[in-house]
């Protein structure tokens, strides 16, 4: 037997333990979809304000080369899209002379954040979503927060203005809370809430603090509204039309409710349930017609904010590989709506996170979790201007497809088996004539893994000092009978990169 077909063996018997018993999915590739080809700039990084001189680096001159490596090879063809925001959207503001802290602002912006902003952005070519307080209800704090970040940052690194953050929420969350009569953080758990608006508080009362709000900023681009609730999305899709300053529509998706404590409900934070096909799926009803609206007048739809578990995540489950194989089906899904781009929700030491950077006298290493991996396989399964595929493979329950052809002709299709208990058997078929295919897997010691995960065989070890992820261990897989038969082992994925015959 030669090289090639030893190894094609070796990429068909990997990893299949030999006690376990496959069950058998077959999957047919088909015509492209009738979607926008996978945009340059899809896969980007929500972040939040203070992460900026964490990771960045406190020194403008000298941009965290780590960060900006991982970075890049989410989207290395590029420019990608920051989004700085999130909670801290609201809790962050520029001081202003003869106006009062806010009591529900807990970080304060200077110049040096500024610098150190602009700094990322010209070193990676990245354009910012910038999140503006709406939260204090002072237009006089968000004139002067937008225009220092404008003016300081420069109009040309900035993709959008984002007012407010979930502004359905601002009756629900508190703004800050009091203790024996003092204020005291938002997020702690003593002390009675305080919030910034009544439970009569409407998707209309915000369009009219949205519209006094953008009269007074800066003429560049706005985005939101920052929720997916449809009377909210309904009403702010409202201000986008012909020649209007709202390039963008916003939302935000998570696969579980870190809020739900019964263990019976498909929400509650679980590895199984973050596997559950529905939770990656259906993750975004309904907005096919904002969708349709915005891109009718030239914007874009984007999902500026996405984690697997909301409210800061869970551990043992969204630190687990199983958070990487659901973020995969999940962005596959939402690129298969027409939806432009996603921007991974990380910060430090968040059970969410994709990685967690330090700087020790030696310089920066990051330390790499497993929703970045998954997240660094898609963007192998789906380059730049791929055309996503029509993909029969039954009612997918256990074993997830997605295929694209890229601009370099090949098919790329990636198998996820979301089965905890049973390796998958997949025979994949393509119509026509096809060489060899290149096979990637991602695994690691189960889907439960907080560590261990490897990616075409290599990883980025315990911590890395550059960001780079060693070249793979090449593997081969060889059409018999017209198609390719790939063995998957419980809670893995692999990666089928077909060139043409």
């Amino acid at each position: 037997m030669g090289r090639v077909g030893a190894l094609a063996v070796l990429a068909l018997a990997v990893w299949l333990p030999a006690q376990a018993q496959a069950y058998s999915a077959r999957v047919s590739v088909g015509s492209p979809l009738a979607v926008r080809p996978v945009a340059p700039n899809f896969l980007g990084l929500a972040l939040e304000y203070n992460t900026i001189p964490k990771w960045a680096g406190a020194t403008p001159q000298s941009v965290n080369p780590v960060f900006a490596t991982l970075l890049h090879n989410l989207d290395p063809d590029g420019h990608p899209v920051i989004r700085v925001g999130g909670q801290s959207t609201d809790r962050s503001w520029w001081p202003v002379r003869g106006i009062p802290q806010p009591l529900g602002v807990t970080y304060n912006l200077w110049p040096g954040w500024t610098a150190a902003a602009q700094s990322l952005a010209q070193a990676t070519g990245a354009r910012l979503l910038l999140g503006i307080n709406l939260e204090a209800n002072r237009t006089r704090i968000s004139q002067v927060e937008a225009n220092q970040l404008v003016s300081r940052i420069g109009a040309s690194h900035i993709a959008a203005l984002e007012i407010g953050n979930e502004p359905d929420l601002y009756p629900l969350m508190p703004w800050y809370r009091t203790l024996h009569g003092r204020p005291i953080p938002w997020y702690s758990r003593d002390g009675s809430p305080i919030y910034s608006r009544p439970l009569s508080y409407s998707p209309q009362n915000y369009a009219q603090e949205f519209t006094r709000t953008r009269r007074v900023l800066p003429h560049v681009p706005l985005a939101g509204p920052e929720t997916g609730q449809g009377p909210w999305m309904s009403m702010f899709a409202g201000f986008v039309g012909r020649g209007s300053q709202v390039r963008m529509l916003t939302s935000h998706v998570y696969g579980l409710n870190q809020c739900i404590t019964d263990p019976r409900s498909p929400q509650y934070p679980s590895v199984p349930n973050l596997l559950s096909i529905v939770n990656s799926r259906d993750v975004i009803p309904g907005i096919g017609p904002y969708i349709a609206r915005v891109h009718r007048f030239g914007g874009s739809y984007r999902i500026d904010e996405m984690g697997s578990i909301s409210c800061n995540g869970r551990a043992g489950v969204s630190d687990t590989l199983a958070s990487g194989l659901w973020a995969m089906d999940t962005l596959f899904a939402i690129a298969s709506a027409g939806i432009d781009g996603v921007n991974l929700h990380t910060y430090p030491n968040s059970d969410n996170g994709l990685f967690d950077l330090t700087r020790g006298p030696a310089g920066w290493e990051a330390t790499v979790h497993p929703l970045y991996y998954g997240a660094l396989m898609f963007e192998q399964a789906a380059p730049a201007g791929s055309r996503l595929l029509r993909v029969g493979a039954g009612n997918q329950s256990r074993l997830r497809a997605w295929a694209t052809r890229g601009p370099d002709h090949r098919v790329r299709v990636l198998l996820i088996n979301d089965s905890l208990g049973a390796a998958a058997r997949a025979t994949v078929r393509l119509a026509g004539r096809h060489g060899p295919a290149g096979l990637e897997r991602l695994r690691a010691a189960s889907a439960y893994a907080t560590g261990g995960v490897t990616l075409g065989g290599e990883s980025f070890g315990p911590t890395t000092t550059t960001g780079v992820l060693p070249a793979p261990t090449p593997l081969t897989a060889a059409a018999h009978g017209g198609a390719y038969t790939v063995t998957l082992p419980a809670g893995s994925a692999a990666l089928l990169t077909i060139s043409p015959a």
